[in-house]
């Protein structure tokens, strides 16, 4: 229910899902409110310019991923276990019968390339599927990330699968079941940079002792500073939208006492 209820509330504050609805209220009330709505298109407008300039979306980045920096294999200390979250895949379908690595998958590769390096003996692949997803009855993505894994080299014995949570709150928890009883409780948790505070205070939360490694990174990629960073781009809205949803989430994990 909290997830499908979050879903329904974001809708409502997504930067793309926001903007239409401030045009078509605009256009509504065109001729009897002719202020209000000139009001409402100028603010879809500034919305539109502001989240979609990459100055700002850089801006809003940063504000989460700084706050845990990519340290590279070495600036890693060892632990008991390798979490890697999910939302990194996309799972076979009746068109496609591999999975799909979507951009997010760069969790995979670090979890993999810490588990190589000798950085803990086991990898956790946490995550199932949304309820919402038709296909979420028959396929969960730690069970293809398991694969996935197994493909690359990484043998069945090292890798624990936790594929029951469809939220950030129910990896913790799931997952913190399933190591208690083999004694883990010092974890390196692998997820993506801008998801990272809110998933290790919450893994915290939870009774962890977390070495975070945030993967996938939005931010550090030779920004350069030019008339073009002033200009809307539709890769910068779609990274505006996620730092609202991160900031978002982490407040509602805090109401609720979670983080």
């Amino acid at each position: 229910m909290f997830n499908l209820a979050s879903k329904v509330l974001f809708l409502f504050v997504e930067p793309p899902a926001l903007i239409f609805l401030l045009l078509i209220c605009a256009w509504i009330l065109r001729k009897r409110l002719s202020k209000a709505s000139a009001s409402m298109y100028a603010a879809a407008v500034a919305l539109l310019f502001v989240l979609g300039c990459p100055t700002t979306s850089q801006w809003l980045v940063h504000s989460l991923e700084d706050r845990y920096p990519d340290r590279g294999l070495t600036g890693v200390s060892n632990a008991q276990a390798i979490i890697v979250l999910g939302g990194a895949l996309n799972l076979p379908s009746d068109a496609h019968p591999f999975v799909g690595l979507v951009n997010t998958s760069d969790r995979i590769e670090a979890g993999l390339r810490l588990y190589r390096a000798g950085k803990a003996p086991v990898i956790v692949a946490s995550g199932g599927d949304s309820p919402l997803n038709p296909k979420a009855r028959t396929l969960q993505e730690a069970d293809e990330t398991r694969r996935l894994l197994e493909e690359w080299g990484v043998p069945d014995s090292a890798i624990i699968v936790e594929n029951k949570s469809i939220n950030t709150r129910e990896n913790a928890l799931f997952t913190r079941k399933i190591l208690t009883a083999r004694g883990i409780d010092h974890i390196i948790l692998v997820t993506s940079a801008l998801h990272m505070p809110r998933a290790a205070a919450t893994f915290r939360k939870a009774g962890f002792d977390v070495v975070p490694v945030p993967a996938d990174f939005r931010s550090g990629w030779e920004e350069q500073l030019s008339i073009f960073n002033w200009l809307p781009a539709s890769g910068c809205l779609i990274d505006s939208r996620n730092v609202i949803h991160e900031w978002l989430g982490y407040f509602i994990y805090w109401l609720r006492g979670w983080v």
